[in-house]
């Protein structure tokens, strides 16, 4: 007999680009000399998103964990036509002592002019992250952060509750391939990341989660 009563099913979620990614979703990246080992040809699963706000726009903020449990951040940037994404790691004190010593990192804190900082050493770990050196892109300049999701929703007024304060500071690579990021906190607390901008064609592919 015929079941004139099937249930209809929900149609599934199509991805069609890193930007529509949400939590639960997973993302390839292409496999490439150009990544570490941990990372090139690899899915990574986003656990979180979550949105840095400025005083004029914001940024997305995908937070991707790899089978092995290394978390890498992507933000997908689009400037004079082209599209990239950002991939940052963060580093501890002692790998910001063995790449750039401590007394030299310190000057990007106390100079008023925008800083030039050398890499001393690449650790293999870090090699395609890492510049050979950076200068400070801009002034330092403050931010809010949010443990939140807000591409369908309107973010909070700038400046008022509900996000927590950072101040950043940026340098960039000559060719602008690499990135040193520096956020400072509330309380003192400095979280230093290594940035990689590669084009958004090397996510080669995207598949949906739970997320709806």
């Amino acid at each position: 007999m015929f079941n004139f009563f099937k249930s209809k099913k929900a149609p599934q979620r199509q991805l069609n680009h890193a930007s529509e990614l949400h939590k639960g979703d997973m993302v390839t990246v292409i496999d490439s000399f150009a990544y570490p080992a941990w990372l090139k040809g690899q899915t990574l699963r986003v656990v979180d998103v979550q949105t840095y706000q400025y005083q004029h726009s914001s940024d997305t903020e995908l937070v991707l964990e790899s089978n092995s449990g290394q978390v890498v951040f992507l933000q997908i940037e689009q400037q004079d036509g082209e599209q990239w994404a950002h991939f940052s790691i963060k580093i501890q004190r002692d790998d910001v002592a063995e790449i750039f010593g401590l007394d030299e990192f310190a000057r990007i804190f106390d100079e008023e002019s925008l800083t030039y900082i050398e890499t001393r050493n690449s650790p293999e770990r870090f090699t395609q992250f890492l510049a050979s050196s950076y200068q400070q892109s801009e002034a330092p300049y403050v931010c809010y952060f949010h443990n939140k999701d807000y591409r369908k929703h309107a973010l909070p007024q700038y400046e008022q509750d509900g996000g927590e304060p950072c101040e950043m500071i940026c340098l960039l690579s000559d060719d602008e391939k690499h990135g040193l990021n520096i956020e400072i906190w509330q309380g003192g607390e400095t979280e230093v990341s290594l940035t990689l901008t590669r084009p958004i064609s090397d996510i080669v592919d995207l598949f949906p989660g739970d997320a709806q």
